[in-house]
């Protein structure tokens, strides 16, 4: 199947299409004109009320921040959209769930269940933590197919989502939804034998530091950990020999090498799949992950 430029890595600026080139051209000529608006566009980039002017000017920021190879302030881009824009993405896309992970991507509820089978019980019964846990459905999911956790946690930066989602499943008494930054909430609420999810394609707004920052704190954890994950990354990312993370796609996020992350955390792949993306989500490819440390 031959590769869409849009799920590609992007290395230089010939990369991306000729309509994006052009939009980072002009947003840069208007940022050199701009600079104080553009400094309030960068505090929020993706704001409800946002200028066409301002839009140009946030192309040219990415633009800007690809050019200097700043991940950080990429990444600062990224989380405002999940802020500022999470609802209208669930609103508009409330079919994943079934469309997606019950129709190909449930399949990681069998290594996850056939690894908390064999673990011996410890002294916090397990729980599970799912990052950026949309609309919840995956987490109601799994609490009817993964009897041995006894709490669901969905974390999400979005608390618009987050209050939407306690009332959609008040009935489920084993879930609960925060509204946090996953990256700080995490370290200091897991426990040990317990679950981190992540699935739709969530890792890809963190740097590659922040997810070997966590997946080290959760295997220095004392007791068992289990990473499950359903991520896409880039069409191209060649995860033989190019072991670090790269910029890709349109949206400018991180191509991860999953499989690389988590053996240098020191957890062993127990299940890895991979899938062609469909049209309607943008092609793309997409990793299936199960990683366990005893």
């Amino acid at each position: 199947m031959p590769l869409h430029i849009d799920n590609c890595v992007r290395r230089t600026l010939q990369d991306f299409p000729w309509k994006r080139r052009a939009r980072f051209f002009l947003g840069r000529i208007l940022l050199s004109l701009f600079p104080e608006r553009g400094r309030k566009v960068a505090a929020h980039p993706f704001a409800d009320n946002l200028s066409p002017i301002d839009k140009i000017l946030r192309n040219g920021l990415y633009a800007r921040a690809f050019l200097e190879n700043d991940f950080v302030t990429l990444r600062h881009y990224l989380a405002n959209y999940w802020k500022e824009q999470a609802h209208h993405f669930h609103a508009d896309w409330d079919d994943r769930f079934d469309r997606m992970f019950v129709a190909h991507d449930q399949v990681i509820a069998v290594p996850l269940q056939a690894i908390l089978t064999k673990q011996s019980p410890g002294p916090h019964p397990p729980e599970l933590y799912e990052i950026g846990c949309g609309g919840g459905q995956v987490l109601d999911y799994l609490s009817e197919h993964l009897p041995q956790i006894s709490r669901f946690y969905g974390v999400d930066l979005s608390s618009e989502q987050i209050a939407q989602n306690k009332k959609s499943f008040a009935e489920n008494k084993q879930l609960s939804f925060v509204a946090a930054d996953a990256m700080k909430w995490i370290p200091e609420n897991a426990k040990p034998n317990s679950v981190l999810l992540s699935n739709g394609g969530v890792f890809e707004y963190f740097l590659e530091s922040e997810l070997h920052t966590l997946f080290t704190c959760l295997a220095s954890l004392n007791g068992p950990t289990t990473i499950a994950l359903v991520e896409t990354f880039g069409a191209d990312h060649n995860l033989a020999t190019e072991r670090n993370s790269l910029v890709y796609g349109r949206e400018l996020s991180f191509s991860h090498n999953y499989p690389e992350l988590l053996k240098s955390a020191g957890y062993t792949i127990f299940h890895q799949t991979e899938r062609t993306g469909f049209d309607e989500d943008g092609g793309g490819r997409w990793i299936r992950l199960v990683a366990h440390k005893h």
